[in-house]
């Protein structure tokens, strides 16, 4: 077959002519000397008599068109033709036919498709080093060259190109004619692999910190913008607060991505080095060999991932200074200039060349103004009042023979920037901008509330920022629909709504267009949009995903987030937060620099990917135009293989992230010290009794189940429970009131039980430890205080020196010296007093009022009553109280499953109550409610503890003294009442190191479990310390409100925050004392918490502390957690690591000794200085 696309490129028909016999003679001699398949291959089939007929093979040696061709690599074989051509070696011809060699017969089919094709050609010379052998050159046709006569599309074309590519050798050596056996290199097939095979974690710490050049950028009010930022002499326009270089590179980074419209080359290419020294470009994925290297418009967004702490927020705000008055640039396709229907005017057609080149008026108006002082008040009239914009056509909704066009949507360009926030950020971002920003250089509109509608688009243009939260954001998306929820379809509807009585008049509900609601949003074309805490954009299905994409267009899209992706974070925050030295992070650096197919395959990469694709819009894979995986990743296979990243991701992340690696901050600032230390404290008493029930109900459900089948805990098919029941024993090293003494005996019953049964599987060894476990009952079963606060669910307090002849009335037992009683009793005996403080006998009354508290006690009811009534649902209690976020059951056949697991772990001696957590401390206010948020606002006298009951005659005729500040007579036995302890031994170190600090410094606690936040602040409330909760319950509103009244306000001392909520972008630089009042076993959450107060803005030096208690379970899950690696530490729940079981099955109970029994002092933790219980000094501010 003749290819006339070849003979085009030629100039000529090259053809062959070969003797038959000649031909057959060497076929047969071949045979007999090679045992591999051969086959004689013709590469043109219209043979025809030659000038070469003499010879076997004629060889044509006129090349013109070769620079059409990629020189791909050679192909070797030994000739065992006997021929005597006339060539010799290094003498490079091309041909047409090959002799007969030890040809394997793919590799012949390949050759002679892709030749008859036109995709390859070949030359031929023998070996310089061993002329026995023939070195056959294989150029390869471009594939954007000759598209118009070359087939591209046939599958069994591109699999002829793999099998051949599989072969090529690629040595330089070899294409000049040098073949060695031993020098072979064979053609990677598959993308290359990115230096040393990183790990995404080592690549993304790896990148290079800005380093933005002027000189880079052609346009002038760019530059200019660029060289202010850049320049440290000199201060942005609008700014109070100078920035740190690193933050001025940054922010010049940014502003250098959005303003270099430039062409690079597309990343799912690579380049690489041919066999004769010239560059080419392939695509591993999609086989592809351009000549022209494929280019595409450069990311002119991306994402801030500057670590926590450093300045994100006005790293932001110096950019929109920057930039305020620049507007976007028309995009290209409807960039056509307008054709006006008559002359317009000099000043008209300036303005439309201004508006059409997008050059930003203002910033020159106000250079003139402050040169000359000339106010071109006509000029600027002129140009507000005809702002660039261009038109969209409009698609109609239906088509039908009556459809006509709709007019075109006319889009008007703003400066505007539009930043998306968090709920819970919105005010922390407005604090920021009143902080950091001069009044009036920034008009904003904040849009918080979901009532209030956003303005027309002619007076939206005209805020320089418009600071929406997610939720109002998000609500955008009712665009085209009316207060239903309908949509115009794009069939045509008929009305069938009924009649109106007897008339033929329909009572018309339908859906009716001019009842749409119409985004102000798609009719502006913004200067950018930023999202702060941005990871939440990689879910493409969001509203807010479909609002930024569908409603919002923007020349420039910015994510701002310390953490991209899921558990993707700065080696800063990464590196143990004991040591954050440049060898420890380097260290860190070193064990998880490689590629890692189980953490890399997945998690962290699909987000970035999400995120590039639907909300950045990186090319090429925005839009789903090209499939993340398929290019990031080394596949060597068709199928996905995850044999590492290719340079694809390096190139990618390059144009996408901007971050400053941690030793060049360094360079700039310096933070405060930080000191971490862990804190082991003795165990309380009470603090023993819960370690040795929880072992009590370990050691009995193992004994019992004989570790076998579904009653067996860590049975497989008891993930559920042995979760909630892990997670409440951790929680319980605080405080734990859980257990009742019906609980205790009926897991003793049980036990006895089973150890009285004959013929069960029990060892020796398991009867002896179950026997030395169910001693440890005997002293918790004693003790009346354990019972008291077991069916109280209260903390208890101790109070030294209470008035004698009411003691016995409120004390939990038979104590009177220090007195033991609830910590909810506690606060309501101190209001009593405190309320009468100026009468004779402040605590007249208080006997009988003890009397009524402790009654109420003795009524209320138990956990499992509480249960069984519905006053805190068990199975809701237990997901709540669940860290590991097992989704909560919603079908009732889950919620079944949930209860007949629990009946068949009680049967082996798990008391429900250790699954289920401890029954919720409730809010007064709303006593059927959990408690969402407790805190010390300003006064107590504005929001009290406690009101007093109606049928409380003795509060009814007592009304607070109008005396300012009352104070106790000196010598009234109620001043001298102090508080001297609590039973729990945590809580009287925190409170200790609370009251030793507060004053002069703000604290932030960290907690797991909402019980435990709400026994410190009775604590607090009793010791008038004022503080907030920052629940995960609290509505995001007043999230926002408690931060920035913690970091800028100077009443609130104390911040109790529930540690899952500590990686949500919050900046608490105010406090420099933190406890961790549980250890946090994650060392990536523990780090982001720390975070929340060591970054820019801290001017102490920071104190964290981590509490455990000594020679328990949890002393010894804290040490397994420091030794576990990166990898170990990925596991879903921490107590699937096969360390932490293994330390939870082999707990054993701690002795109790009989001082310790016998003493009320031994009893309790003590506090390091007794605090005063009633009428403490300034106790008027907080009522």
């Amino acid at each position: 077959m003749s290819n006339p696309f070849f003979s085009s490129i030629d100039g000529e028909d090259v053809r062959v002519q070969s003797d038959s016999t000649n031909h057959g003679q060497t076929s047969s001699a071949t045979s007999e000397s090679s045992k591999c398949s051969r086959s004689s291959l013709s590469l043109n089939s219209s043979a025809a008599t030659s000038p070469g007929a003499t010879d076997p093979f004629w060889y044509s040696r006129k090349d013109p068109n070769i620079s059409n061709f990629l020189a791909l690599g050679c192909l070797c074989f030994e000739d065992f033709s006997n021929s005597e051509a006339n060539d010799s070696p290094g003498d490079w011809v091309g041909i047409t036919t090959l002799p007969v060699l030890a040809f394997d017969q793919s590799i012949a089919s390949n050759l002679a498709r892709l030749f008859n094709y036109g995709w390859i050609r070949i030359q031929s010379t023998r070996s310089i080093t061993n002329d026995a052998w023939l070195v056959f050159r294989i150029y390869l046709l471009y594939s954007d060259v000759g598209n118009a006569v070359i087939n591209r599309s046939d599958k069994k074309l591109v699999q002829a190109l793999e099998g051949l590519l599989s072969e090529i050798d690629t040595s330089s050596e070899t294409w000049n004619g040098r073949y060695l056996s031993d020098q072979k290199c064979p053609f990677d097939l598959w993308a290359s692999a990115d230096e040393d095979n990183s790990s995404l974690f080592y690549l993304f710490n790896k990148l290079p910190s800005p380093n933005p050049r002027p000189s880079d950028i052609d346009q002038r009010y760019p530059r200019e913008a660029l060289e202010d930022l850049l320049d440290c002499d000199s201060t942005v326009r609008g700014l109070k607060t100078p920035l740190y270089p690193y933050q001025r590179r940054s922010a010049g980074a940014i502003v250098h991505r959005e303003c270099m419209s430039r062409m690079e080359l597309d990343p799912r290419y690579e380049e690489r080095i041919a066999p004769d020294g010239n560059r080419f470009y392939y695509n591993a994925r999609d086989l592809d060999f351009p000549r022209d290297a494929p280019l595409q418009q450069s990311c002119q967004g991306g994402i801030l991932a500057e670590t926590m702490g450093l300045g994100k927020t006005l790293i932001c705000l110096a950019l929109i200074l920057s930039t305020r008055d620049h507007p976007p640039k028309v995009p290209v396709q409807y960039s056509s200039i307008p054709i006006r229907p008559q002359v317009a005017s000099l000043a008209e057609m300036a303005v439309s060349v201004i508006n059409r080149k997008s050059i930003p008026w203002k910033v020159e108006f106000e250079r003139e103004r402050q040169a000359t002082g000339i106010e071109f008040n006509k000029c600027v009239q002129m140009l507000d009042q005809n702002p660039g914009s261009y038109e969209i056509p409009r698609v109609p909704i239906r088509w039908n023979r009556n459809t006509t066009l709709p007019p075109p949507q006319r889009v008007i360009l703003t400066t505007t920037t539009i930043i998306v926030v968090p709920q819970n950020l919105l005010k922390q971002w407005r604090s920021e901008i009143q902080k950091h920003v001069e009044t009036g250089a920034l008009k904003v509109l904040v849009m918080e509330d979901r009532r209030k509608d956003l303005p027309p688009p002619d007076e939206l243009r005209t805020f320089d920022v418009i600071l929406f939260t997610r939720n109002r954001f998000d609500m955008e998306s009712r665009d085209g629909q009316d207060s239903e929820g309908r949509r115009v379809s794009k069939a045509p509807l008929v009305c069938r709504c009924p009649y109106i009585g007897a008339t033929r008049r329909r009572d018309c509900h339908c859906l009716q267009e001019d009842a749409l609601y119409d985004s102000p949003l798609k009719y502006l074309h913004f200067r950018r949009i930023i999202v702060d805490e941005g990871h939440f954009f990689s879910n493409s299905n969001t509203n807010t995903v479909i609002v930024a994409n569908r409603l919002v267009k923007a020349d420039h899209r910015w994510s701002v987030s310390g953490t991209p992706a899921r558990d993707l974070l700065g080696v800063e925050v990464d590196t143990s937060v004991i040591s954050e030295s440049k060898e420890s992070r380097d260290a860190l650096l070193e064990r998880r620099r490689t590629f890692n197919p189980i953490e890399d395959r997945s998690g962290a990469i699909d987000s970035l990917g999400s995120l590039a694709s639907t909300f950045i819009n990186v090319e090429p894979f925005s839009q789903g135009r090209a499939i993340w995986k398929d290019y990031v990743f080394r596949h060597e296979d068709h199928r996905h293989t995850f044999s590492g990243f290719s340079t694809c991701l390096r190139r990618t992340l390059e144009g996408m992230v901007v971050k400053t690696r941690p030793e060049d901050v360094e360079r700039d600032i310096q933070l405060p010290p930080l000191h971490h230390s862990v804190v082991r404290l003795k165990p309380s008493l009470y603090d023993i009794f819960t370690a040795n029930l929880f072992t009590l109900v370990l050691t009995a459900n193992a004994v019992t189940s004989e570790r076998t089948d579904a009653d067996y805990l860590f049975h497989p098919n008891s993930q559920r429970s042995r979760y909630q029941l892990v997670g409440n024993l951790r929680k319980s090293t605080f405080f734990w009131t859980g257990f009742s003494e019906d609980d205790v005996l009926a897991s003793m019953s049980n036990a006895k039980k089973y150890l009285a049964k004959e013929g069960t599987g029990c060892t020796q060894e398991d009867r002896v430890l179950m026997t030395e476990t169910l001693k440890c009952t005997d002293a918790i079963l004693n003790s009346r205080g354990w019972k008291a606060l077991s069916k109280s669910h209260e903390l208890g307090v101790f109070i030294d020196e209470w008035p004698e002849q009411s003691a016995e009335h409120w004390a939990f037992d038979d104590s009177k010296s220090p007195v033991l009683t609830g910590i909810t009793q506690l606060l309501d005996a101190q209001r009593f007093v405190n309320e009468r403080i100026a009468q004779d006998d402040p605590g007249e009354g208080l006997s009988g009022q003890g009397i009524r508290a402790l009654a109420a006690l003795q009524d209320s009811p138990t956990a499992q009553q509480e249960a069984a009534q519905g006053v805190g649902d068990a199975h809701s209690m237990a997901t709540n109280t669940d860290k590991t976020k097992i989704k909560k059951p919603t079908k009732k056949g889950a919620i079944k499953a949930a209860l007949a697991e629990k009946q068949l772990l009680s049967k082996s001696g798990i008391p429900m109550s250790s699954i289920d957590g401890e029954p919720r401390k409730r809010n007064d206010k709303s006593p059927r409610l959990p408690m969402k948020a407790f805190r010390v606002t300003k006064k107590r006298k504005e929001k009290p503890a406690r009101k007093p009951k109606k049928d409380d005659d003795d509060l009814e005729s007592v009304q607070p003294s109008a005396i300012p500040d009352p104070q106790l007579r000196s010598n009234s036995e109620y001043s001298r009442a102090r508080v001297v302890g609590t039973t729990s031994a945590k809580m009287s170190y925190l409170i200790s190191q609370v009251m030793k600090y507060y004053q002069d410094e703000k604290i932030l606690v960290f907690y797991e479990g909402d019980n435990i936040a709400y026994y410190i602040a009775q604590i607090l409330e009793l010791l008038d310390v004022k503080h907030e909760i920052y629940a995960k319950t609290l509505q995001n509103r007043l999230k926002s409100e408690y931060v920035v009244d913690f970091d800028l306000g100077a009443d609130t001392r104390v911040l109790l925050m529930d540690v899952g909520q500590a990686a949500f972008g919050l900046n608490l630089s105010s406090a420099s004392r933190i406890y961790f009042v549980n250890p946090v076993l994650r060392p990536q959450i523990e780090s982001q918490a720390i975070k929340r107060a060591h970054r820019i803005g801290q001017t102490r030096r920071v104190h964290v502390e981590t509490l455990l208690l000594q020679d328990t379970v949890e002393e010894k899950m804290f040490q397994r957690s420091k030794r576990m690696t990166a990898e170990e530490h990925r596991v879903k729940a921490v107590e699937d690591d096969g360390g932490m079981r293994e330390i939870i099955q082999s707990s054993r109970i701690l002795n109790v000794p009989e001082e310790q029994q016998a003493s009320l002092q031994d009893q309790m933790a003590s506090l390091e200085s007794p605090e005063q219980l009633w009428a403490r000094p300034g106790w008027r501010d907080f009522w």
